[in-house]
């Protein structure tokens, strides 16, 4: 019987205890209960598009319609419509229209505009993309004539001026540029980079000769005697390089090239490179032969002709027939430089023993 007790006693003691517990739950309870189920207040936009879909594709010369929602007339002031900077004609209250004919290929953004009336200006944007109407034309290089190149140099760029070829290489520690002989391969004269750098391409202009970095964010400039110049920043690598006499032309891996002030190296132009079916990324070595861009894809026995105006590609030439034919321990094709002087065209790659004087045909 003692035992009973003392149990009954816990028992008690037990219930008191869960009592007390449990009585700011149960008022915790209550007190949610009793609050309003009021959805929260979420602000809804005045304007919406509603078409295209994000993302949606098209081709160069289709008519885009860009259609609006309505929700809030008092709040709908200005409104307007734009692709790539270039406004949409207003068919309607709720549509907007353009040609595309006109417009770059690439992802652009599709931006929607409006004021309320506290004027307050509110922004959406979604991305389209636009393939090229172009079917590239397939072309082959030609080589015409065989010369020796440096075996140790792990080519980035590839240019002349005045008729005479230079050349940068990459790789830390020995990352260069220089000025080679034609005929025999020779370095007549270098300026090496630190070894903390890993060069890319160069290109010269007015007398200067700029040239970028992998990773670093830097581009050195030196004079035509290889004197140290300055130094640029830009955001982003640094892949390959060309100029067309009044700005610097640069990749950096991606399927984008920008056009550069030279006295700046601030951005002043853009192109996104693009066929009629993808975007090419990896693009790296750069050369303008008139006014077309030539670029080395990276990895790919490819160089694409790009029209500099939007970024479609014009051509594919297939380079497969001199990579196959270099020794096993090269690395890959790079390399595209104009002698305007003879009008000539040579190629060649990383560590490759050749430097080739080709036509595309």
């Amino acid at each position: 019987m003692q035992t009973f007790k003392m149990n009954k006693k816990y028992i008690i003691i037990g219930l008191v205890v869960l009592a007390l517990i449990m009585i700011p739950v149960i008022k915790n309870w209550k007190s949610d209960k009793e609050k309003p189920t009021n959805p929260i207040n979420v602000e809804k936009a005045a304007v919406q598009i509603i078409a295209p879909d994000k993302d949606e594709q098209y081709t160069i010369g289709e008519n885009l319609v860009v259609q609006l929602k309505v929700n809030d007339t008092e709040n709908a002031g200005d409104v307007s419509v734009q692709i790539a900077g270039q406004p949409l004609e207003k068919k309607s209250e709720t549509e907007y229209f353009i040609s595309t004919s006109n417009l770059p290929v690439g992802n652009l953004p599709v931006v929607l505009n409006y004021q309320d009336k506290s004027n307050k200006i509110h922004e959406e944007k979604r991305n389209i993309t636009l393939f090229s109407d172009i079917d590239p034309i397939e072309r082959k290089v030609n080589v015409l004539n065989e010369y020796p190149h440096g075996v140790a140099s792990y080519t980035q760029g590839l240019e002349f001026y005045n008729g005479v070829l230079f050349e940068s290489t990459g790789q830390y520690g020995t990352s260069f540029v220089a000025e080679v002989d034609v005929s025999s391969g020779n370095i007549l004269r270098k300026v090496d980079l630190p070894s903390t750098y890993f060069g890319e391409g160069i290109t010269i202009l007015d007398s200067t000769i700029y040239q970028i970095t992998w990773q670093a964010g830097i581009c050195k400039t030196y004079d035509m005697n290889f004197n140290p110049k300055g130094e640029f920043t830009y955001v982003g690598q640094g892949w390959g390089l060309t100029n067309n006499g009044k700005s610097i032309i640069m990749s950096n891996g991606s399927d984008r090239i920008v056009w550069r002030d030279p006295a700046t190296f601030q951005v002043t132009k853009e192109i996104q490179v693009f066929n009629n079916e993808s975007s090419f990324t990896q693009i790296n070595e750069l050369e303008l032969i008139g006014d077309r861009l030539y670029a080395n894809i990276y990895t790919d026995d490819l160089i694409v002709e790009i029209d500099t105006s939007n970024g479609k590609v014009l051509s594919h030439i297939d380079c497969g027939e001199l990579v196959r034919q270099q020794p096993i321990g090269v690395d890959y094709f790079n390399g595209i430089a104009h002698n305007t002087v003879n009008g000539k065209t040579y190629v060649t790659g990383k560590l490759w023993p050749v430097l080739y004087e080709v036509t595309f045909e």
